[in-house]
């Protein structure tokens, strides 16, 4: 359960509400939600994950993504 409320779609100031739109299909994340409190963080969080997804093969990227998760105890 977050600490922070989620930055909803109408509840997003417009900058956000066009990210969410454009670098999201409309369907923003937990992750994604909490971020947009700050939307300069979000604009940067964006920009890096998403080169980290193209530079990686989808296994490799699942297999980090799992690896991860399960070092910091999350049940992903």
């Amino acid at each position: 359960m977050a600490r922070l409320p989620y930055v909803e779609m109408e509840n997003a100031p417009p900058e956000v509400r066009e990210m969410y739109e454009k670098m999201l299909g409309g369907k923003p994340g937990g992750v994604q939600k909490l971020l947009a409190h700050r939307p300069e963080i979000l604009r940067n969080f964006l920009a890096f994950y998403g080169s980290v997804g193209r530079a990686l093969s989808r296994r490799v990227y699942e297999m980090v993504y799992i690896r991860v998760s399960a070092m910091n105890g999350c049940h992903y």
